[in-house]
């Protein structure tokens, strides 16, 4: 990590006015990610630690390190380098099942990995090749129990269901590992009760099973406040989670592990990109889409909000409004959004639109495609989430 003083402008538009970004621009608050950090330090009683694929950014982990994060999920070894090198001294978790023995390997030896994820008994088998049986290695059984409600499902490719955990559970207890379950209720979850009914399927994993939990990996999932959503406040998560294992786990509750992505940093970034071509009053085109900064806006259908700026001034064009479909730059008809956006009806090339609560899923996935594989990187201190839509600024 380099100690290169940067820039911290005031808002959206000391930035605009200072800088006047012509390539797509991620805008990040620390005093917001601060916020954000402190909701889970304040309302989760477990470790807390960082799903490293939401935002690998290296600002992202450092500020988790400088404030006190000792844990990360990774799921690759590029993850752990990212981690090792911005986060010198935390513990990696390697949560992804799938992993051949060469990463194995090197998670083990070079990164100092102690935990290791499987939903397989196969993967047992190749861990157990190379890591030798240990207590000091935690092997976590990731299981599924159900789809929740209004969320990405991540069933359909990992976990496996309660009596199958069972057994690789008293697999890894009898070949000596230290044994441990996890779960994933799928991403953007609107539905607080998924979580308690994975606890109370954990429970009964480890009564069939005949194991002392020591420690029950929660996983991620926490929703982000997009304008679409409809997920209740994170304390009610927390609460539930609390009473579902004081309930499951009346005697000796497991240690739990949370791993949330999107929760923490959705809201510490914003995406100001600049319009290409208005057409027609229906369409206008912008500098990233869904090969780039607006993928996961594609396929996940919410909706972030939006605010156009021309020059460092709000526009509203005096309250005159009208519904547009939104275009990448590439030359890619898959490079459109699903959404419709209420814009001002004379946005043209050269506005600016600024999209709030874009830290998650964005910088994970962006690709030189066409060409357009430039992005810039700005602080601010007051960010955009959309709950600011008058044009104070």
């Amino acid at each position: 990590m380099t100690d290169e003083p940067k820039t911290i402008h005031a808002n959206t538009s000391a930035l605009i006015a200072a800088e006047a970004p012509d390539f797509p621009s991620f805008l990040f608050s620390e005093r917001e990610f601060h916020r954000a950090i402190g909701v889970f330090k304040r309302g989760f009683d477990g470790l807390l630690t960082y799903a490293v694929k939401c935002n690998p950014s290296p600002h992202v982990i450092a500020q988790l390190h400088a404030e006190g994060l000792k844990a990360f999920d990774v799921a690759s070894n590029t993850e752990m380098e990212l981690v090792r090198d911005h986060a010198p001294g935390a513990v990696m978790h390697y949560n992804n099942p799938i992993k051949n023995k060469r990463e194995i390997e090197r998670a083990y030896d070079e990164f100092g990995v102690r935990s290791f994820t499987i939903d397989h008994p196969q993967q047992l088998d190749q861990l157990a090749s190379i890591v030798s049986p240990s207590r000091d290695v935690e092997v976590t059984t990731r299981f599924k129990a159900g789809k929740a409600l209004k969320s990405y499902d991540f069933g359909i490719k990992f976990g496996v269901m309660e009596q199958s955990a069972a057994e690789i559970v008293t697999a890894v207890e009898k070949m000596g590992y230290t044994p441990s379950l996890c779960f994933h209720v799928g991403s953007q979850c609107e539905d607080a009760y998924a979580y308690a009914r994975h606890i109370a399927a954990a429970a009964r994993i480890v009564e069939e099973a005949g194991i002392d939990l020591k420690r029950l990996n929660i996983g991620g999932g926490y929703p982000a406040p997009y304008p679409t959503s409809e997920a209740p406040p994170m304390d009610y998560y927390f609460d539930t989670i609390a009473e579902a294992v004081a309930e499951h786990f009346p005697n000796k509750a497991p240690e739990l592990i949370i791993e949330p992505g999107r929760a923490l940093v959705t809201s510490s970034t914003s995406l100001l990109l600049r319009v290409k071509h208005q057409r027609g009053g229906q369409a206008v085109y912008v500098n990233d889409g869904a090969y780039g900064a607006l993928m996961e806006v594609k396929f996940m259908h919410f909706t972030p909000p939006v605010r156009v700026w021309r020059g460092p001034r709000l526009h509203d064009n005096n309250g005159e409004f009208s519904e547009f479909t939104m275009w990448g730059p590439t030359c890619d008809s898959y490079d459109v959004l699903p959404q419709v956006f209420t814009l001002p009806s004379d946005i043209d090339e050269d506005d600016w639109i600024e999209f709030g609560l874009m830290g998650a899923y964005t910088q994970a996935s962006l690709t030189p495609f066409n060409g357009f594989d430039r992005r810039e990187q700005y602080w601010v201190d007051s960010i955009y989430t959309g709950k600011d839509m008058a044009p104070a600024e």
